[in-house]
């Protein structure tokens, strides 16, 4: 299980481009984690899911970096805090359950150890092979 008391606000909320089937491995390791499928976020605009996770306190992890860049961008030209984004890089497919758990949860265990949110208010890439 991984010791998130240093790092109280990292919470997740996975976009519909990241595999559901992750949610199983990552709640095992102690992460509080939830899918936009099952919140009620399905098949809505990107920017309703962006203030649901603001509101919720949730990082926001996700394939589709076209759409939530800008809006990251925007928020943290307007000065307004939120958690985060995630982005997991294309080297890591769709179907690779695995890839994605280990991908969150390295970047995890490096947030905790630094004691911070290094996304906060931005957005940051996950690594492959970790």
């Amino acid at each position: 299980m991984i010791e998130r008391a240093r790092v109280p606000s990292l919470t997740f909320l996975l976009d519909e481009h990241v595999n559901r089937r992750c949610l199983k491995i990552l709640r095992a390791a102690g992460v509080d984690v939830a899918h936009v499928t099952a919140v009620g976020l399905s098949g809505v605009d990107d920017p309703v899911v962006f203030r649901w996770a603001q509101r919720e306190g949730r990082i926001i992890v996700t394939r589709n970096y076209r759409d939530f860049v800008p809006l990251a961008q925007a928020l943290a030209s307007r000065g307004e805090h939120f958690p985060g984004v995630l982005f997991y890089p294309t080297s890591i497919r769709h179907s690779d359950v695995d890839g994605h758990a280990s991908a969150l949860l390295a970047w995890i265990r490096a947030a905790v150890a630094a004691g911070e949110n290094p996304v906060a208010n931005g957005y940051g890439w996950l690594s492959a092979g970790q």
